[in-house]
């Protein structure tokens, strides 16, 4: 699997990001800031499909397609439309999960159709309330986190250590003096950089406001035998504008041991 190909390409298709046709100038993207995309699912039954839509749904296994318009502030709709085919949700325990997989649009006017852009699939996570499962791309925040070779129990367990650790600095300072790069005295010292988003982290956890961030992605890494490699991606509640960036937090399990910091950054979302 081609998992970096598999992360941007589904990340257009959550986020209802397209491609920038053209670079804006500065002036220009401050006097209209990016609109929402309007998105909306549409399934077999629905009346308002359209056609290329209904084309993809009558031979393919998908439960709907979530069609995705990007728009620019101030004007019609612009850019690429995005489809997304998705199946239906359902529940394993106490993870609800749901299939993903970014379509391409082929050919023009009424000869276009819809084509898988690759053959990965994502998959749609999130714990099951009392309610039961959320309906995916709920408001106001995406309550689903996108996950990649992942099994329901691997996704229970990360985001259970992960809340253990979001809910206080002590236990993130243990988990560090444990485990991470710069915490084994045979490791190599972290950067200056390195350094400075761990201690923006922290100072987050501290101030309570890791625990509602949301998580929108985690990744399966390549491993070796019984080493276990993810990559859990977070939002940074100080970034400005919000959202712009993500903290990346590195983990590692041997089979049947717990999980392990092995490293932490921040990239642009």
């Amino acid at each position: 699997m081609n998992i970096a190909l598999s992360v941007a390409a589904l990340l257009l298709a959550w986020t209802g990001a397209a491609p920038a046709q053209t670079a804006p100038s500065a002036a220009a993207a401050a006097a209209q800031p990016a609109a929402p995309p309007v998105c909306q699912s549409f399934t077999r039954s629905s009346a308002a499909a359209p056609q290329i839509v209904r084309g993809w749904l009558a031979r393919s296994g998908d439960d709907h397609v979530r069609v995705c318009s990007p728009q620019a502030a101030g004007s019609d709709t612009s850019g690429a439309t995005l489809y997304t085919g998705e199946s239906a949700v359902s529940r394993s325990r106490s993870v609800c999960s749901y299939s993903s997989h970014l379509l391409t649009r082929i050919g023009n006017g009424a000869g276009s159709r819809l084509q898988r852009f690759e053959s990965a699939e994502g998959t749609g996570m999130a714990i099951a309330g009392n309610g039961g499962c959320p309906a995916p791309h709920s408001a106001p925040a995406e309550l689903y986190t996108m996950t990649y070779d992942l099994s329901p129990a691997a996704f229970e367990s990360i985001m259970a250590f992960w809340a253990t650790v979001a809910a206080s600095a002590a236990a993130f300072d243990h988990e560090l003096a444990c485990c991470t790069v710069g915490g084994s005295a045979a490791a190599a010292p972290p950067s200056a950089a390195a350094s400075a988003t761990v201690a923006r982290l922290r100072a987050a956890i501290a101030a309570g406001r890791m625990q509602p961030a949301a998580v929108p992605r985690i990744v399966r890494l390549a491993g070796r035998g019984v080493r276990h490699r993810y990559a859990l991606f977070i939002a940074d509640p100080d970034s400005r504008p919000l959202g712009a960036t993500v903290y990346v937090i590195y983990l590692s399990k041997w089979l049947a041991g717990p999980w392990r910091i092995s490293a932490i950054t921040d990239v642009a979302s």
